[in-house]
């Protein structure tokens, strides 16, 4: 059952980026009239060591896969079984050595208790082929899904946050040796964004770092056991519903051998802030330090409103990790704010960062994420917008590059 159709109008060959001190970016895909995307994942599917482009098109129900060389881009479509899908995940789930497409699907855009969401996954079947096979559906509204072995039992499990409204949760599927899945809730709480599985705390087993927003503002971590029992230990608890918190990224921030939790709350659609107050009081990036036991301290690193994603990568090729950080600032709220579009943390190699910020040039990039799209072996940084309102031209596919005064000599 191959689900997959190409699309037309992909932009291509992309141009070089030439050096110029500051930063720079260059188009692969564009739908300049289109809502565009949720989110970016880069990621190799088909097994040839390149990773593709996917774009989850919530709006026109459709996740879309970009293969992009020296002649530029060819795009597929999968839409079987979708609704409105938000975000993707590749893996290989069922352990055949073939990858799959993990897709989770909130269903319906606005806040709602309708049991709409889904998680859906298109199976390789071999030479990119694929089967839409529904893991789960008729559950609240679906934002993540990302896998682990959470039992130990030497196969995938899969982490589901299920934001919801009012209602919702965050559950493990227990993978059986039947092709079934038993379902686990461990916080029976709505409103989580992001769910990773990795092991914070050197025990050998995976636990689970989550952020949750809306009603609870939170980033908490909840440890495994070894056995698929967690426990919940919060690392930031915010009493303000209006707090914004937006999303979390698991990196090795400081390079030590641990991983690290960047986190951002910047949600400019919550509805409840306060009148006359400065969002920039409120919004920004931080990050946790792991001292490698699964301890952390917290280190802010920049206020910004509008806050929505704070990516990790060596922008400047220094050995060290930069921060790119993209906002969502809607024209009609927080009129009287300084707005700006993108900002950009360099690191100096021991986690002093400073600040580049850039206005008039690519709004609401809530979405990036980095790989090697050509086999280099150099990591391309990816973004992508959501337009509201129909303000301006949207971007699928746009690639940034950095370079520090005097890069160029």
């Amino acid at each position: 059952m191959f689900i997959c159709t190409t699309l037309v109008g992909c932009v291509g060959p992309p141009e070089e980026i030439p050096c110029e001190e500051g930063l720079a970016t260059v188009e692969y895909l564009s739908d300049p009239e289109e809502a565009t995307v949720a989110n970016i994942n880069l990621a190799d599917l088909n097994g040839d060591g390149i990773d593709e482009i996917f774009s989850t098109r919530p709006l026109d129900g459709i996740v879309t896969r970009a293969i992009c060389d020296t002649d530029g881009c060819i795009e597929q479509t999968f839409s079987e079984n979708l609704t409105a899908p938000v975000r993707t995940h590749i893996v290989d789930l069922d352990g055949d050595n073939i990858t799959d497409l993990i897709v989770s699907d909130i269903g319906i855009l606005p806040p709602a208790d309708e049991l709409v969401g889904k998680v859906v996954m298109f199976k390789g079947l071999g030479n990119d082929e694929f089967e839409s096979i529904i893991i789960i559906e008729e559950i609240g509204r679906t934002v993540s899904a990302e896998s682990g072995d959470f039992d130990l039992d030497g196969d995938l499990d899969l982490v589901v946050c299920e934001f919801g409204n009012i209602q919702g949760s965050i559950f493990w599927l227990e993978a059986l040796d039947n092709g079934t899945w038993v379902r686990h809730n461990f916080d029976e709480r709505s409103g989580a964004i992001h769910a990773y599985p990795v092991d914070l705390d050197n025990d050998g087993d995976l636990d689970i770092a989550v952020s949750l927003s809306q009603v609870y503002e939170e980033v908490n971590i909840y440890r495994n056991d070894g056995t698929g029992q967690f426990t919940k230990h919060s690392l930031i608890n915010k009493d303000d519903t209006y707090y914004g918190m937006s999303g979390i990224e698991i990196v090795d921030l400081d390079q030590d051998g641990d991983s690290d939790i960047i986190y951002t709350n910047g949600d400019t659609l919550d509805m409840d802030f306060p009148n006359g107050v400065d969002p920039n009081e409120y919004h920004g990036v931080a990050w946790l330090e792991n001292d490698g036991s699964g301890q952390f301290i917290n280190h802010e690193l920049t206020r910004v409103w509008g806050a929505f994603i704070g990516h990790p990568i060596d922008i400047d090729s220094d050995g060290d990790l930069d921060i790119m950080v993209g906002t969502f600032q809607i024209t009609d709220v927080f009129m009287d704010s300084y707005r700006v579009d993108l900002v950009l943390l360099e690191n100096d190699g021991n986690q002093h960062f400073t600040r580049h910020h850039y206005t008039h040039i690519l709004r609401y990039m809530i979405t990036f994420d980095s790989g090697d799209m050509d086999g280099d072996g150099d990591i391309e940084l990816i973004g992508g917008g959501h337009r509201i309102s129909f303000e301006g031209p949207s971007h699928r596919g746009i690639e940034f590059k950095w370079t520090p005064p005097g890069g160029c000599d």
